[in-house]
């Protein structure tokens, strides 16, 4: 096994100097001992002891990221994309991600302490247990997509509500004014609940108000599908407040004859990467999840490198994409 000793002999310098390359404290050392050391640790192979150098700094090097949910949250795309981007950020930075899934909060501060956590990202609505895990936790938090009424926290979003208006303002451009919403999860997340506002805002401004009886929330989606088909009068358009909800509709529409956008346009919300290839493509409200991670990532080593800094919110620009699920409904002239 190779060892710091025997980096040293072999470049002639001394243990502590190659130790300082090995945990990249380079401005204690000359450019041209950086590289031979360098050299030698890639011709030896040596890796090294992550335990050994977290306890001789006293830093773990390890960041949690704490997702919502026990019951196979990754099988979420969005999940699934987020965390990717969120793993590579923080290895990039010589740190170790610890992934969790956690249903209840009271689990949050035994996985932080128990594996010494410098640091933590949530997924997930965490809203109403945001000012008790603070308390219980005195290290960098932040928390994505909360709209939770605690003042001092670090939260990364996105403009729901202009994502709804996006939606609205699209269907009504191409002449529709009988509107349906799919909102999984409406009734507890406040997420979804400010993508439905935008939209049902927007539309009624235009003098076209969404009826409640128009604003499904798909407990079992063949069942909501059917509520669909058997609302009354001609709803055209249909907001779908997820990706994954606006695919499956497609699908179960499919089952019962009814196609899209021939019987029903349909607008999406995520721009995950299955939206593209649908069949048809989704037009979709499209937030940048790589752009949020990094936001996120960032953000928490500003923190950990000065823990004076004041809380903030950082609400990111979502936008539509145009694909092939809306059709122009021409209308006669008045």
């Amino acid at each position: 096994m190779v060892t710091l000793k025997d980096i040293a002999r072999e470049a002639g310098v001394s243990v502590m100097m190659v130790s300082r390359v090995v945990n990249r404290r380079y401005n204690e050392v000359s450019q041209e001992n950086i590289d031979k050391i360098q050299a030698i640790i890639q011709k030896l192979g040596y890796i090294p002891d992550s335990s050994a150098r977290s306890l001789s700094s006293n830093s773990s090097k390890i960041i949690s990221v704490i997702i919502q949910g026990i019951d196979n949250p990754m099988a979420s795309p969005y999940n699934a994309n987020m965390l990717g981007h969120i793993i590579s950020l923080i290895q990039a930075r010589g740190y170790n991600a610890m992934v969790h899934f956690i249903d209840d909060y009271a689990e949050v501060t035994k996985h932080l302490r128990s594996w010494k956590s410098e640091g933590a990202i949530f997924l997930g609505t965490f809203d109403e247990n945001i000012r008790q895990i603070q308390e219980d936790n005195q290290i960098p938090l932040i928390f994505t997509d909360s709209y939770s009424s605690v003042r001092q926290f670090i939260n990364i979003g996105i403009d729901d509500y202009k994502g709804g208006v996006l939606a609205a303002g699209h269907f009504l451009k191409n002449g529709h004014r009988d509107f349906a919403v799919i909102a999984p999860h409406l009734h507890v997340s406040q997420l979804i609940q400010q993508r439905v506002a935008g939209f049902c805002d927007t539309a009624a401004r235009a003098g076209f108000a969404v009826p409640p009886e128009h604003i499904l929330e798909p407990y079992d989606f063949e069942e909501a599908t059917d509520r669909l088909c058997a609302l009354r009068g001609t709803v055209t358009a249909v907001f779908a407040a997820t990706d994954i909800c606006a695919i499956q509709l497609i699908s179960l529409l499919k089952k019962r004859g009814r196609q899209v956008p021939e019987d029903y346009s349909l607008i999406g919300f995520d721009n995950l990467l299955y939206s593209a290839f649908s069949t048809p493509a989704l037009t979709t409200i499209a937030q940048n999840i790589g752009q949020k991670a990094r936001y996120a990532v960032d953000t928490l080593f500003h923190y950990l490198e000065d823990s004076s800094l004041p809380a903030r919110s950082v609400v990111l620009d979502v936008e539509l994409i145009e694909r092939d699920s809306v059709k122009t409904i021409v209308r006669p002239q008045t």
